[in-house]
């Protein structure tokens, strides 16, 4: 079945770039993000790095928004 919808298959990827870029706007390191935010620093790492399809929770999402201030919406552009 042929969709009339189009997904990004680079989603992952966009978000974890972003996520890295209001952080360093934020001069917070990542020890300190995944600590606020109750993640792995090293899951948060290499999500960051968007070297992989690594999934992330939509809570996870939210509260990184929240610790960095910024709109969760802007992860995704």
């Amino acid at each position: 079945m042929q969709t009339k919808y189009q997904f990004n298959p680079e989603m992952y990827k966009t978000v974890g770039k972003n996520i890295r870029f209001y952080r360093q706007a934020k001069n917070m390191s990542i020890a300190e993000l995944s600590q606020y935010a109750e993640i792995k620093k090293d899951f948060l790492q290499k999500f960051e790095m968007a070297d992989s399809d690594l999934p992330i929770s939509i809570y996870d999402l939210y509260k990184i928004s929240v610790i960095l201030d910024t709109s969760i919406d802007k992860f995704f552009k």
